[in-house]
């Protein structure tokens, strides 16, 4: 795995979640290491994670995951029996794959490449959609319902990542910052397996992003004024300093307070609060979705069942595409 992928991050916190012995071999992806002769016998997509059990090898992580609880700790983690609830947990680690951690890489990849400095906003906007989902998916306190599988471990690493970027301003997001604080409590080594990887590619992306700093261009414009009598001659040069501002990641920052009310059908109710009087009250107020006006339910921690019920027929692309994992 990479210490700068948040996939091999999942797959780490899953074997210790299970309390497996393992070899972890650190592949430098930058450097080319997913281009070697070894790793591509192992893996021709050049993409990390790899799970080497014996005989078999997985590449990807969400099946990893699944395959390590599934062979050595059956559990309520991704349940032996019951093929609903399986579904629900694969449709979590699909989005997972799929939405979230795609639109995480469309804003900073291209920034960790080089090939940009600063993040389109449409991109932006299209991370603020998924993550109002997922605000609404742990509305009951975990990813699916009320207690923990391993969708998320699978969206606990895509979150730290985005996270340690620091590139949204994630407060509006009620239901998700209660999940992350739990969650970073909850699992087992989760700074060593999880954070500190994060961390370092926080850095790596804050290296190259520009849109929380300010820079000066000095543009020297010359004036001369000569005068006809040469031993009164003069020159003036007049220097004019420019200062050029990029966007502040605080123009990221949304002033929407992402809280929900879910109805049986699992449709989505965003609640946006108002201020009403001088006094800074505020009163909820019903955002219809679809042209369907819901009653909000403001601060609601139930509605599992409903949620339970979500169809999210969400294909993840290859991994490959994902610009980190393929060099």
């Amino acid at each position: 795995g990479s210490s700068l992928s948040s996939l091999s991050h999942s797959v780490h916190m899953a074997l210790d979640l299970l309390n497996l012995k393992y070899t972890y071999i650190e592949v430098n992806v930058q450097e080319g290491g997913t281009r070697t002769p070894d790793f591509l016998s192992l893996n021709p997509h050049q993409s990390v994670p790899v799970l080497v059990d014996s005989n078999l090898i997985i590449t990807e992580s969400s099946a990893a995951i699944t395959y390590l609880v599934s062979q050595y700790s059956p559990s309520n983690l991704y349940p032996e029996c019951g093929a609903t609830k399986r579904s629900q947990i694969d449709q979590r680690l699909q989005f997972n794959i799929g939405k979230f951690y795609k639109k995480m890489g469309d804003c900073v990849y291209p920034v960790c490449l080089g090939k940009t400095v600063n993040i389109d906003s449409k991109k932006i906007e299209a991370l603020k959609e998924c993550l109002m989902w997922i605000n609404q998916m742990t509305v009951g306190g975990y990813v699916l319902d009320s207690s923990m599988t391993i969708a998320d471990l699978a969206f606990l690493s895509t979150m730290s990542t985005l996270e340690a970027c620091n590139v949204l301003d994630l407060s509006p997001y009620k239901n998700l910052q209660v999940w992350l604080d739990r969650m970073k409590k909850q699992v087992p080594n989760y700074e060593n397996n999880c954070q500190k990887g994060a961390a370092e590619f926080g850095n790596w992306f804050q290296e190259n992003y520009k849109a929380n700093k300010t820079r000066v261009v000095e543009r020297k414009d010359v004036y001369k004024e000569d005068t006809e009598n040469d031993e009164g001659k003069s020159d003036e040069t007049y220097i004019v300093t420019e200062t050029v501002s990029n966007i502040s990641s605080s123009d990221y920052a949304s002033s929407t307070d992402y809280t929900f009310s879910a109805s049986d059908d699992g449709s989505y109710t965003p609640v946006r609060y108002t201020p009403v009087g001088d006094h800074g009250s505020y009163t909820p107020v019903s955002i219809p979705l679809d042209g369907v006006d819901k009653e909000p339910v403001a601060g609601q921690r139930k509605g599992g069942a409903a949620l339970a019920r979500q169809t999210m027929m969400i294909v993840a692309p290859a991994l490959g595409s994902i610009p980190l994992l393929k060099q």
